[in-house]
C-alpha cells in the first residue's frame, strides 16, 4: 500500500515538474521576445531621434550661414549707400563752390570790367569734370604758391645722341632711379664723320617718371619743374663745354 501510494506521487511529481517547465520555458521566451522587441524598439528610436538632431543641427548651420550672407549683404548695400551720399555731398559741395567762385568773378569783372580768371575758372572746371579730386588740385594749389626748402643743385654731364650717332651712355638716371633722362639733338652737318650736336638748334629732352614719359623740345637753356606731393625737382638744362653733352642740374625742394 506505501509503495503504491509513493509511486503515485512520484509520478504526479514528475508531472507537475513537467508543466512548470514548459511554463517556465514559455515565460522565458515571452521575456526574450519582449527584450528583443523592446530593443527593436529602442534602435528604431534612437535612429531616428539621431537622424532629427541631424536635420535640425544642418538646418540651424544653413540658417546661420544665410543670416550670415545677409549680414554682409547689408553691411555691403550700406556702405555703399554711405559712398554715395558722400559723393553727392562732395558735387553738391563743389557745385557750390563753382558757383561762388562763379559769382566772386563776375563781381570782379564787372568792378575792373576784365574776364579775370576765366582761363583759370576754365582749366579748374575741365579737372573737376576729369575726376581730379579737390584735395589734389587744392594740394597742387599750395605747392605753387608754398615757400620752398631746397637742396643744392647737383650738376651731371649727359651725352646727346643724334640722327648718325648714339653715345654709349645715353641715358642719365637721377634720384635713385625715379627719374631718367635722354636728349637728342640735330648734327652740326648731318655727317657720319662729325655726329655732334648742334647746341645752337632745339634739342628734344624726354623725361620718364611716374611711369610716364614728357617730351620737351626746345632751345637751350631748358627748365623744368616737376611736382610729386609735397616735393619739387627742379631741372635746368644748359650747354656743356664738351662737345656732344649738355649739362643737366637739379635739386629737389620740400613745400
Amino acid at each position: 500500500m506505501d509503495v503504491t501510494i509513493n509511486h503515485k506521487i512520484t509520478l504526479f511529481d514528475l508531472f507537475l515538474n513537467y508543466v512548470i517547465r514548459i511554463l517556465m520555458d514559455f515565460y522565458e521566451t515571452q521575456k526574450k521576445y519582449r527584450k528583443k522587441t523592446f530593443k527593436v524598439f529602442a534602435s528604431l528610436f534612437l535612429k531616428i531621434f539621431l537622424i532629427t538632431i541631424s536635420i535640425l543641427i544642418g538646418w540651424r548651420i544653413g540658417a546661420s550661414d544665410k543670416d550670415i550672407l545677409l549680414l554682409e549683404n547689408e553691411k555691403k548695400i550700406k556702405s555703399y549707400e554711405v559712398s554715395l551720399l558722400n559723393l553727392e555731398e562732395k558735387v553738391v559741395s563743389i557745385k557750390l563752390k563753382l558757383k561762388e567762385a562763379n559769382r566772386a568773378l563776375r563781381e570782379k569783372n564787372i568792378i575792373e570790367g576784365e574776364n579775370y580768371g576765366f582761363d583759370a575758372k576754365k582749366v579748374l572746371a575741365i579737372a573737376l569734370a576729369k575726376g581730379i579730386s579737390e584735395e589734389k588740385i587744392i594740394n597742387h594749389i599750395r605747392i605753387l604758391t608754398g615757400k620752398e626748402k631746397c637742396r643744392n643743385f647737383i650738376t651731371k654731364e649727359m651725352a646727346v645722341s643724334t640722327e648718325n650717332f648714339i653715345p654709349p651712355n645715353s641715358f642719365l638716371t637721377l634720384l635713385g632711379g625715379g627719374l631718367r633722362l635722354k636728349a637728342e639733338g640735330v648734327s652740326i652737318d648731318n655727317s657720319p664723320d662729325k655726329p655732334f650736336f648742334d647746341p645752337n638748334k632745339p634739342i628734344n629732352v624726354s623725361l620718364i617718371y611716374f611711369g610716364g614719359t614728357e617730351t620737351i623740345s626746345k632751345k637751350l637753356p631748358i627748365s623744368k619743374k616737376i611736382y610729386a606731393g609735397r616735393f619739387v625737382t627742379n631741372i635746368i638744362i644748359k650747354k656743356s663745354n664738351v662737345r656732344g653733352s649738355i649739362i643737366v642740374k637739379y635739386n629737389t625742394c620740400k613745400l
